[in-house]
């Protein structure tokens, strides 16, 4: 059984569902806060591809998704492979992830939970909550969590199925736009630097992920490089 503030928010995402609702991205912050976490969002997709933000825009949250996508390693990468990755102290973690915990040390987090989204036996994205100070979720939060993984998996592909827009904030701007945009161009890129090198897509994704590491810009910046022909990696 779910908590009465958790209960409140799958009521909520339940009713986004049906026909002419709108229920905003802010919902998110309500799932945080009855989690007892700093931040929450979800993404489509899965494996070293990485993952498509689609619910739950808190910018820590977006910095965090963009630095797992951009370094290839972290929590939700890891949970995309099916099994929950609840990291309490994510310091005690530097070993498993060593670029990725020290650049999220950056941002302030300490301590993050990532829940796969799952119909059946298929994994479709991963639910993310974070949090500033280290310690585990509370008693009774571990199970919100999973019924909020289940109902979000739901909203977002009844979304998908319906071509439903992303939902605005709480002031009413927009999703980081170009999500999926973006990460397709990294795609392009990869595909490039494949033929460029002669090497095989997943060798030329780290080599695209460890130059945009070692010149400290994002992944996407370097790969709009690749694909205006500003960047040529066999120069490298």
């Amino acid at each position: 059984m779910v908590g009465d503030r958790m209960a409140a928010v799958l009521a909520l995402l339940d009713g986004d569902r049906k026909p002419g609702a709108t229920v905003p991205q802010a919902v998110a912050a309500q799932a945080a806060a009855a989690l007892g976490v700093d931040g929450i969002c979800a993404g489509l997709g899965a494996g070293s591809s990485g993952l498509v933000l689609a619910w739950g825009w808190e910018p820590v949250s977006v910095a965090l998704e963009d630095l797992q996508f951009t370094l290839g390693q972290g929590p939700a990468l890891d949970a995309a492979d099916g099994a929950p990755v609840l990291v309490a102290d994510l310091a005690a973690a530097a070993v498993r992830w060593p670029m990725f915990v020290p650049a999220a040390a950056e941002l302030g987090v300490r301590a993050l939970f990532a829940l796969p989204l799952r119909i059946g036996a298929i994994n479709v994205g991963v639910l993310s909550a974070h949090r500033a100070n280290p310690g585990p979720l509370a008693d009774g939060a571990l199970g919100d969590a999973f019924a909020l993984a289940e109902a979000v998996t739901l909203l977002l592909l009844h979304q998908q199925s319906t071509g439903t827009d992303e939902r605005a904030g709480p002031s009413g701007e927009q999703p980081r736009a170009g999500s999926a945009t973006y990460r397709a161009e990294v795609h392009q890129a990869t595909g490039m630097i494949s033929v460029q090198l002669g090497v095989s897509l997943a060798e030329a994704l780290l080599r695209l992920r460890a130059h945009a590491y070692a010149d400290g810009r994002a992944i996407a910046e370097v790969a709009s490089d690749v694909v205006a022909r500003r960047l040529r990696l066999d120069n490298q």
